[in-house]
């Protein structure tokens, strides 16, 4: 039987087919576990980290909370491989230990990865895109008690579960809301409403981890993991995230009565740049897409749904873009290949305001 291609998997099962809110994007779980009798990735010797990996994956593969699991050993995998899968579940992932082995495990749904001697043993990750939102912890609270019966993971009664890293410890849980806040950014009250909204527990970031929101998408993600519970955790990601989007939700009622003259020549100039660009970088092609999925939800532009442009705004990175091309995209080449694709995809599109 041929190996299965982590590509396929991923892009067969795109979790923005069950997207329902506009606003609300994604949400995302990170959990962080490591085994009390080994040292920290970063630590270890080639033999320790194999013994980790062989010890780890298989109890995983068996989980009866995954989908038909496959796991795929790290340094097996192509850079533009490595680049689609974190692209997928929005993730990040650090350097490692050049000694240490290391391994992906994703299943069918597309909605879970988890990553084996990376930045800690083992981080448990889960990616959602409807508004039953604790279902992606609930799935990793799951797969976490399960291993838990196999695995003693390191844990003090001062600092709770420990990581390679001390500020992550604790619950070891970070929860991650991503919204679409297009309006209160290009009105100038996205400022305004994060002082109020925003308190010592929660942190806002783009996409690239700054304040630079990029196609007006802005996380909201707990910056503590210390002495806190996981329902408390989630409960304030989820009570900040809402009152974000109750917000931006007023602003485009407020639009769909009173168009913005400013807002509609956005919209429209989005539309002739992602139709007619010979090339388009990046951090432009997701500005300009910020306002096609917004004049969709306002009712501004035929042609296309949510669900669909939100698969776009995701697939115009270089991984997603490769894996659509079957071939590796030279760096010089990537711009124009990105304005071929926007092109194709964004054709049926008409505004009508």
């Amino acid at each position: 039987m041929s190996k299965p291609n982590p590509f396929q998997i991923l892009k067969e099962n795109s979790i923005w087919e069950k997207s329902d809110t506009p606003i609300w994007m994604a949400s995302s779980f990170f959990l962080q576990r490591n085994l009390s009798s080994s040292p920290f990735p970063q630590k270890m010797k080639e033999s320790e980290s194999m013994h980790v990996l062989t010890s780890l994956k298989q109890p995983l593969m068996d989980s009866p909370s995954l989908t038909a699991p496959s796991f795929f050993e790290f340094k097996g995998l192509k850079t533009a491989e490595k680049e689609f899968i974190l692209e997928h579940f929005l993730a990040t992932a650090d350097s490692q230990n050049p000694e240490c082995k290391s391994g992906v495990i994703i299943d069918e749904t597309g909605t879970f990865l988890a990553m084996i001697n990376g930045e800690d043993h083992l981080i448990l990750h889960s990616i959602e895109t409807h508004s039953g939102w604790k279902e992606g912890w609930n799935k990793l609270s799951q797969i976490e008690e399960e291993l838990s019966k196999h695995f003693s993971f390191a844990y003090s009664h001062k600092f709770g579960y420990l990581t390679s890293q001390l500020s992550n410890s604790g619950t070891a849980l970070t929860v991650q809301a991503f919204l679409h806040l297009p309006c209160l950014i290009q009105l100038d009250q996205i400022d305004d409403v994060l002082m109020t909204e925003l308190d010592d527990e929660v942190q806002a970031s783009g996409l690239t981890g700054t304040d630079d929101f990029i196609g007006d998408i802005v996380i909201i993600q707990n910056r503590f993991t210390l002495g806190l519970t996981e329902d408390h955790i989630l409960e304030e990601i989820h009570k900040t995230a809402t009152q974000l989007s109750s917000s931006e939700k007023r602003l485009r009622s407020h639009l769909i009565e009173t168009p913005d003259a400013l807002i509609v020549d956005k919209v429209s100039r989005a539309i002739g740049l992602l139709k007619h660009s010979y090339q388009i970088e990046t951090k432009e092609a997701l500005n300009a897409l910020s306002f096609i999925k917004l004049g969709i939800d306002l009712k501004w532009i035929d042609g296309l749904t949510d669900q669909a442009i939100n698969r776009i705004f995701f697939e115009v990175r270089r991984g997603h873009l490769s894996l659509s091309s079957e071939e590796e995209i030279p760096k010089e080449k990537l711009a124009q290949k990105r304005a071929d694709y926007l092109q194709s995809a964004l054709k049926s599109i008409s505004i009508r305001v």
